[in-house]
């Protein structure tokens, strides 16, 4: 099953990575919006999981070339986009819960 899952990945590369390349750095720029305008709410965290999400699906598509030794300048270029979004959101996240707890013992 994972076999065909990963022949279905690097056959329709061009169609993920045409997808996968604009959400990814779409949704990183729209966490960075929500955290500089201070948007709390649930459309934060939306944001930041779908980009995550991304990020993984776009880390095992790489990964199946990586697995048939396909070493190209391309997957090094597409593996360190994933993995630069992936810290831009997780430092956003912990930026997000560092606020509220400081807020919080503000409060207290």
């Amino acid at each position: 099953m994972l076999t065909l899952i990963a022949e279905w990945s690097r056959l329709h590369c061009v169609g993920l990575c045409a997808v996968l390349v604009p959400t990814i750095l779409l949704l990183t720029l729209q966490s960075l919006l929500l955290v500089y305008f201070q948007c709390r709410d649930w459309r934060f965290p939306t944001s930041a999981s779908l980009a995550i999400l991304g990020i993984a699906l776009l880390i095992a598509h790489v990964a199946t070339w990586f697995s048939i030794g396909v070493i190209t300048p391309v997957t090094f270029i597409l593996l360190t986009l994933a993995l630069t979004c992936l810290a831009i959101n997780t430092g956003l996240w912990a930026w997000m819960l560092y606020q509220d707890r400081q807020s919080a013992w503000a409060l207290e």
